[in-house]
């Protein structure tokens, strides 16, 4: 069978973005039973997603192509894919992170296989109509038993799921992560006040609040991922753009190089920005409600 697949990624036609997924495919099935995928991140959008997945799941996680929340592989090739999914004869298949084109995979691989879903959200969320109509879906695919488990990142949601609808749930903590030794410094202008503040241009975000407070503190440079969503401002070098879509090393160097990082969103799941700003000894503005935040609680009552 396998060797029928392999053929696959000659055949005349495809794509490489489908020859790639299918090589992944056939990679994870030589060790794995299960099968995670998630959606590629669009510069900051779904980076959060894709970096927790990684994570969670190092071996046996599959990026599908997409553009934003857009699925990124045509009818054809998406078809190809998904019946290569399903040849695999994988125990589970798990969607971690949820665009709309995702109920598409369900619905035909809940009848080769287990599908769970891992939810990386809040309820804060909710007050959009488009994630609301989502979770009602979703829900009806659990009584449909389309979907056999939720997963939710963020800590307290599975009671809260299991309570509400009745659905089978269960909490997915992220791993702590590591923070490589010897990570280098930006060489900044010390003589001014650098602030971090750093995250995707969504509302739950709340970058532009946050952005122009920090250029009310007297002599700051505020240090930000895209400028552009700042022009309006106008306040010239005060402003410092990297970049999106850093590799991890990169980001960190920038993010232990600031005097203060801010991560005020209005909804947050683990907190990553904040725990490796602190790791680093970078203090961070954050909400109360991050889930790392009870570690430190945990520990601190431990002794």
């Amino acid at each position: 069978m396998w060797n029928r697949l392999k053929g696959i990624l000659g055949a005349k036609g495809t794509g490489n973005q489908l020859q790639n997924c299918i090589a992944e495919v056939i990679r994870i099935k030589e060790t794995e039973q299960s099968i995670v995928l998630y959606g590629t991140p669009t510069k900051e959008h779904w980076l959060g997603i894709a970096n927790a997945t990684k994570s969670l799941f190092p071996v046996c996680s599959l990026a599908i192509p997409q553009v934003y929340s857009q699925q990124g592989l045509n009818n054809a090739d998406s078809k190809t894919l998904l019946n290569t999914i399903a040849n695999g004869n994988f125990k589970r298949v798990v969607i971690s992170g949820f665009a709309d084109y995702f109920f598409s995979y369900i619905d035909y691989l809940h009848q080769h296989t287990d599908i769970e879903v891992i939810f990386h959200g809040t309820i804060a969320e909710f007050h959009e109509p488009a994630k609301q109509q989502l979770i009602k879906k979703m829900m009806q695919y659990c009584s449909e038993q389309k979907i056999k488990r939720i997963g939710f990142i963020k800590k307290g949601l599975a009671e809260i799921f299991t309570t509400v609808y009745g659905v089978e749930c269960y909490h997915c903590p992220l791993p702590t992560p590591t923070i490589p030794k010897n990570i280098s410094k930006l060489n900044l202008d010390r003589s001014k006040i650098h602030i971090g503040v750093f995250g995707a241009d969504t509302f739950n975000k709340n970058l532009h609040n946050q952005v122009i407070h920090a250029l009310l503190i007297e002599n700051s440079i505020v240090h930000v991922l895209d400028k552009s969503h700042f022009d309006y401002l106008q306040v010239g070098k005060r402003i410092i753009e990297h970049g999106n879509h850093l590799p991890r090393e990169k980001f960190l160097e920038i993010l232990g190089s600031m005097d203060l990082n801010l991560y005020m969103s209005f909804s947050e799941s683990w907190g990553l920005v904040a725990f490796e700003s602190e790791a680093m000894g970078v203090p961070c503005l954050m909400p109360l409600t991050v889930d790392y935040l009870s570690e430190i609680k945990s520990a601190l009552h431990k002794k």
